[in-house]
């Protein structure tokens, strides 16, 4: 019970919140539609929060390490103010602010509320490092299904059906309109509102368990942990690179996956898209969970990196049919989001728990880049070379590139378990 109330719970609630930012393309269209900019411009909020998320992971791990109580209450009040700041901009029609509230406030509260419960979670479950990291990660690719849910609504069944339901979400209950974006503030208000009650109570319930950290790493003993010493690191480098490209891939399609699914080439219907679009963040999670449960089972977790690589380069080369798009979406979301679930175990094998929210922050900076370079690439891809396909293609070498990564970074994460013994 113990496990549950200082870890498990707060961990869910937190990550499941700050999710909210992969759910940008629902309302994209509308903000820009009612400030008057291009969608483009404003995409651009989107690219900003991810890179600042990896750079409050990257730079906020030391006082995670510290405090874990101060980090998350400071991650909370940064991510609230974000979702105000917005709701401001909007309301004034000011694109200055919506990135930074989107961009730089709620995107750096984003990243320290990411890497918060990762190390606590390690730590509560020392013998299932990979889920234990996971449940946290999970949580968080499931926050972009739930904010769906809660700006569009939930329902099933017509009105002469026996069995119908209809949750109203914020779209219907605020009175946004599609066209013009009316009442679009209101809903970064009502989510405010809505994120602000979980989170502070997860900040207060959040603690480590009273343990001594063991470092049982190969490169890097807790004494003499430096930054400067961990970026010479080959193994920390092509981690890195591995986490940039694959997220650098992810963030292609997840920015784009609305307007890629409308387009005539492909076809779908409204409700159709709405349905892919909440299946994402499932799939997103889902992936986290399975590729992490089979990390743990394997004898060298690092060929979990192989397989998450190769299921995303096929799949995308499927998706060259137009029809496959929809399909491809949700596979790649899953397997996004496995990279970031085995990730953090992947380091505490190679380098020890002392550092690891230090080393998984780091390691993390490339989400920020890759959130820069990803997204802002698949737009002028889009936009400039032929569409959608000239999006698979870019992606299908990028995931071919990263596998020959893959391959490198497991020879040498072997060589290091050799030397050892």
């Amino acid at each position: 019970m113990k496990r549950f109330t200082s870890a498990v719970l707060p961990a869910f609630l937190l990550a499941v919140s700050v999710g909210q930012i992969y759910a940008f393309t629902n309302f994209s269209s509308e903000i820009a539609a009612y400030i008057g900019r291009t969608q483009t411009d404003v995409q651009f909020a989107f690219s900003l929060g991810i890179f600042f998320l990896g750079m409050g992971a990257a730079f906020f791990g030391k006082i995670v390490e510290r405090n874990i109580r101060l980090s998350t209450i400071a991650g909370t009040v940064l991510f609230i103010s974000g979702l105000c700041v917005t709701a401001l901009g909007i309301m004034q029609k000011s694109l200055a602010l919506v990135y930074i509230g989107y961009g730089v406030l709620l995107g750096t509260g984003t990243g320290i509320i990411y890497i918060s419960p990762v190390k606590t979670m390690m730590l509560w479950f020392p013998d299932s490092k990979a889920i234990a990291a996971a449940l946290p990660i999970i949580s968080f690719g499931l926050g972009s299904s739930l904010s769906t849910i809660v700006y569009k609504g939930f329902g099933f069944g017509g009105p002469d059906s026996v069995f119908s339901m209809r949750f109203r979400g914020f779209y219907d209950c605020l009175g946004v309109v599609k066209e013009s974006g009316e009442g679009i503030a209101s809903v970064f208000l009502a989510f405010a509102v809505f994120y602000v009650v979980p989170m502070v109570a997860a900040a207060l319930i959040l603690k480590k368990p009273k343990i001594k950290v063991q470092t049982f790493g190969n490169d890097i003993p807790a004494l003499e942990f430096k930054y400067i010493r961990l970026v010479k690191d080959p193994f920390f480098l092509q981690s890195w690179l591995f986490m940039f490209l694959n997220i650098s891939a992810g963030l292609c399609l997840i920015p784009l996956a609305k307007q890629m699914m409308e387009t005539e080439e492909v076809g779908y219907g409204t409700g159709l898209v709405t349905a892919i679009l909440a299946l994402c963040g499932l799939m997103n999670g889902g992936g986290r969970f399975l590729f992490a449960w089979w990390s743990d089972r394997l004898a060298r977790r690092i060929n979990i990196m192989l397989l998450i690589l190769s299921i995303s380069a096929g799949v995308m080369c499927a998706s060259f049919w137009p029809p496959m798009i929809g399909a491809a979406l949700l596979v790649i979301n899953a397997c996004y989001g496995a990279g970031f679930s085995v990730i953090p175990a992947i380091l505490a094998d190679h380098y020890g728990m002392t550092n690891i929210s230090k080393i998984h922050g780091a390691v993390l900076s490339a989400w920020g880049f890759a959130g820069l370079a990803g997204n802002q690439a698949s737009i002028w891809v889009y936009e400039n070379c032929g569409g959608y396909k000239a999006v698979v293609a870019m992606l299908v070498a990028a995931y071919s590139l990263n596998f020959a990564n893959a391959l490198l970074l497991r020879r040498r994460s072997m060589r290091a378990v050799s030397s050892a013994v």
